[in-house]
Order: C-alpha cells, then sequence, then structure tokens
C-alpha cells in the first residue's frame, strides 16, 4: 500500500468475499444442476448475472466506490482495442493450434510413459483424427455459441476478473512495472489465480487450471488498452476457437 493511501479504499475484504460468494454460488448451481434439470438451464445465466452485477452490489454493501469506466467497462478507446487485439490474436492463436496438435498427438500415441494416461483419454482419443484427418467444421449453431460465448462467458467474467478484482488489487499493490505497454504485477497474477482456482474449484478437473495462462493475456489486453472490450472479444474468440478445433479434429 503506497504512503498516504486511506487503508478502507485498498482492503482486500471487499473483492475476496465478493470473489468467495460469486465462486460459491456457482458451484452451488453446478452442483444442484447434475441432479435438476431446470438448474442446469438457467445456471449459465444466474452465473453471468452474478459476475455481471456482483460488483456494484460489493461495492454499495461496502461503501467503497467503484469507478466503471476507470476499471475499463468501456470501448473506449476503440482504436487501441481493436490493435491490442490484433497482436493477441497473432502471437497466440498459432501457437495455441499449434499446442493443441501437439498435445493431442502425444497424449492420444498411447507411447511410452503415456501408455496409462492415453487409457485414461480413452473416450476422446478413440475419436482422434490428427493432422492427416483435420476437416474444419464449425460447431453447430455457430453464430449462436459465439453470441453466448460473447455475452454471457466473456463479459461477466472479464467485468469481474479483470475490471472488478483487478482494479482492487491494483489500489493495494500498484503495478510497477509495464510488458509491451501494459501493466504488469500483483493484480495480474493474483486475479489470474483466482481465475484458474475459480474453474478448478466448480468441478475438479485439474486441466481446468490451464485458464491462468489465457487469463494473464486477457489482464495484459486490459491494461494496454484501457478496457476490457477487446479482452472479452479475445475470449469468446478463443473459447470458439477451441469448440471447433475440437469438432474438426475429433
Amino acid at each position: 500500500m503506497a504512503e498516504g493511501q486511506d487503508p478502507a479504499q485498498t482492503s482486500l475484504r471487499e473483492p475476496l468475499v465478493a470473489y468467495v460468494v460469486a465462486i460459491a454460488i456457482a458451484l452451488g448451481l453446478f452442483w444442484a444442476g447434475r441432479s435438476a434439470g431446470f438448474v442446469q438451464q438457467i445456471m449459465h445465466g444466474v452465473i453471468a448475472c452474478t459476475f455481471l452485477l456482483g460488483p456494484r452490489l460489493a461495492s454499495r454493501l461496502s461503501g467503497r466506490p467503484f469507478d466503471e469506466y476507470a476499471a475499463g467497462i468501456t470501448l473506449q478507446p476503440i482504436g487501441r482495442g481493436l490493435r491490442v487485439l490484433g497482436v493477441a490474436l497473432l502471437l497466440t492463436w498459432p501457437a495455441f493450434v499449434l499446442g493443441f496438435f501437439l498435445y493431442y498427438g502425444v497424449v492420444c500415441s498411447g507411447q511410452g510413459l503415456l501408455r496409462g494416461f492415453a487409457h485414461v483419454m480413452s473416450p476422446i482419443c478413440s475419436h482422434w483424427h490428427g493432422w492427416a484427418g483435420f476437416h474444419l467444421t464449425l460447431p453447430d449453431g455457430f453464430l449462436v455459441l459465439l453470441l453466448s460465448q460473447l455475452l454471457v462467458v466473456a463479459v461477466p467474467e472479464e467485468i469481474f476478473f479483470r475490471a472488478y478484482l483487478m482494479s482492487r488489487f491494483e489500489a493495494r499493490w500498484p503495478s510497477r512495472r509495464r510488458l509491451w505497454g501494459g501493466a504488469v504485477g500483483w493484480p495480474l497474477l493474483l486475479s489470474s489465480l483466482l481465475f484458474a482456482f475459480g474453474h478448478f474449484v466448480i468441478d475438479l478437473a485439474p486441466a481446468r487450471l490451464a485458464v491462468f495462462f489465457p487469463a494473464l493475456v486477457f489482464g495484459w489486453m486490459r491494461n494496454r488498452s484501457g478496457s476490457i472490450a477487446p479482452a472479452a472479444l479475445f475470449h469468446a474468440l478463443c473459447n470458439v476457437l477451441s469448440e471447433t478445433l475440437h469438432d474438426s479434429a475429433f
């Protein structure tokens, strides 16, 4: 905390309580949805509303102001946002696609030490076509998928994790370093860790922890552009790319 700052304005209690409550709601809905079909149908919408409304409700209950514009909940500046989005796509998508084929190619080969792991992955590996059998296939309802990923998944998560949590952490530990023009420091790292843990704890799937790495990119994009808009669009596009690769290679 910087000298002269009001401790009430840098406290971690409010954002951490908001995080625990939001994840608890998501966790409860996930498991309730396993046995109640109507809960499954409304689950994603309720979780989205929790992430959308949580920051405003938490700030109101705590009496601590939350400047949404300063936190990046804006489309401005559009030009810079588009440039940041373009850079992110150029730098990460080729590596992601290559990594996708290398990962499943190695895991599904079932050779040597990976033989046991391939057995665990057999339900999906039995449909693996690899490079040779790849045929570009867009997921069913592609446009609906894209809109739902943007409006129900990416925008709510970016508002909660990158706009709200990261700005609260920034008040506590101001970032003093920059990478390619975007602030990096404890706020970026901690918000990404919480993002990954929140995904993991829902269904206790270790692979979900891997979202820590794209979360770092989302946070850097918000810091570099001053808006969550490019990060939200990139977030949605990455989810759609992953769905497309799976439908095309399996």
